[in-house]
């Protein structure tokens, strides 16, 4: 029992720089986990109270998340020298907005919100990142965030737990728990914004502050973070045609109440993820991220199958246990994977290609799985997104089975302190 107590919570050696950075780091994470579980239920509210139509919640996952594709803008930009003004930029004229929706909050304005919010967000995700590797040893990066996202995951869980009781009661309160989730996400960047950093490692700048200019550049020259972001692009292919059908299932098939509702979508995970996440972020800290990403996307794969069973709400608890399983795998190496693949001084960079092709496959997956429900009906939607998850899985093995036999992928040695 100590030894897997040991492997899930081993002990760590922090010096004063990543001790004050892990402090601020968890408070942040508990206002970015309040703020995620208040707006869990978004696509449910759309859905159930405001009577959204199946393109609108797919429209709403595919801006939500096709925003990421102009993160270039904000890596072309950010330095150690400005990225604390970005931050407060980002705070300001990003998720705070959300006490708009106190205002109107029709369909398409809430919509819209929650696009801009996004876009301003994938900005900022390689400012976050900088942080990140700049503070945070090879050694102990995956433990710290890992016990960072365990505060946030528990916060997450109790606030969507909270939503789901207020909206059962009182379903029109709504715009309140959005202004509520906007403060409190102010509140996360601002913590972030506050942390110290390292300005040993200078940021290398491109040349010319253009966005996208090295997008294929990097691409052409770095043959294994190419195929990793191939691998990746093929999941989130698999993710996003299921996801956004789910509250649409959810609602329309399974009938659940918001009570119910919360546990799917912002309860039982979270739980589940808050277990597994030191045992990925060890595993990643041990190995590199390609066996992390492996692993969880072969787990994750039991979720769209799982769904394709369910008749009743229990299916659907048992599904986003599986959720929990595989996502805390792929939050690890979704967050920390352009750290594992960056040279010093160009981890905005990677991160920025990593999200911008987040926001490519979303202009495409969430209208090919909606395309799919109207002709065949939900259930071979999830199932063809669970094939796909195991071919990723697949293909992910393959690839760190290149990377043993080949130079390695991870450009950082354990002694550079980056």
């Amino acid at each position: 029992m100590r030894q897997l107590l040991r492997v899930w919570w081993p002990r760590l050696e922090l010096n004063p720089l990543e001790q004050l950075t892990f402090r601020r780091h968890v408070l942040a994470a508990l206002f970015d986990g309040a703020y995620a579980g208040l707006v869990a239920m978004t696509a449910y509210i759309l859905r159930k109270q405001l009577d959204a139509t199946d393109f609108q919640i797919a429209l709403l996952f595919a801006l939500q998340m096709s925003m990421f594709t102009f993160s270039s803008v904000g890596a072309a930009f950010i330095t150690y020298a400005n990225h604390r003004s970005f931050i407060l930029a980002a705070g300001l004229f990003g998720r705070l907005l959300y006490v708009t929706v106190l205002f109107c909050h029709g369909p398409f304005f809430l919509i819209g919100i929650i696009a801009w919010v996004s876009l301003v967000h994938a900005n900022y995700l390689p400012a976050q990142n900088m942080i990140f590797r700049a503070n945070y040893r090879r050694e102990t990066r995956g433990v710290c965030y890992a016990r960072a996202q365990i505060v946030a995951l528990l916060a997450m869980s109790v606030a969507a737990a909270s939503v789901g009781r207020v909206l059962n009661w009182r379903a029109e309160s709504f715009p309140l728990v959005f202004a509520a989730a906007g403060i409190l996400g102010f509140c996360a960047y601002m913590t972030y914004r506050s942390m110290p950093h390292r300005s040993a490692e200078a940021v290398e700048l491109p040349r010319r502050r253009v966005p996208f200019a090295d997008f294929f550049q990097i691409l052409r020259g770095d043959g294994f973070f190419r195929r990793y972001e191939a691998i990746f692009f093929l999941y989130g292919i698999a993710f996003m045609m299921a996801e956004p059908l789910v509250p649409m299932f959810v609602n329309d098939v399974l009938k659940a109440d918001w009570a119910q509702a919360s546990g799917v979508f912002g309860v039982i995970h979270p739980l589940i993820m808050l277990v597994c996440l030191p045992l990925y972020g060890r595993l990643l800290d041990r190995t590199s991220v390609v066996p992390v990403a492996t692993l969880a996307f072969g787990v994750l794969a039991l979720w769209p199958f799982s769904l394709a069973l369910t008749t009743a709400l229990p299916g659907a608890y048992a599904a986003y246990v599986c959720f929990g399983l595989g996502m805390a795998g792929v939050d690890v190496a979704w967050m920390l994977g352009a750290n594992t693949f960056a040279p010093a001084g160009r981890i905005q960079r990677y991160m920025a290609i990593h999200v911008t092709l987040v926001g490519v496959r979303a202009m495409i997956a969430p209208f090919v799985g909606l395309a799919m429900k109207q002709q065949l009906g939900a259930r071979p939607v999830f199932l063809t997104s669970g094939c796909l998850l195991l071919a990723s899985a697949m293909l992910m093995f393959r690839l760190g089975r290149a990377c043993a036999k080949g130079p390695s992928p991870c450009r950082e040695s354990l002694g550079d302190g980056g």
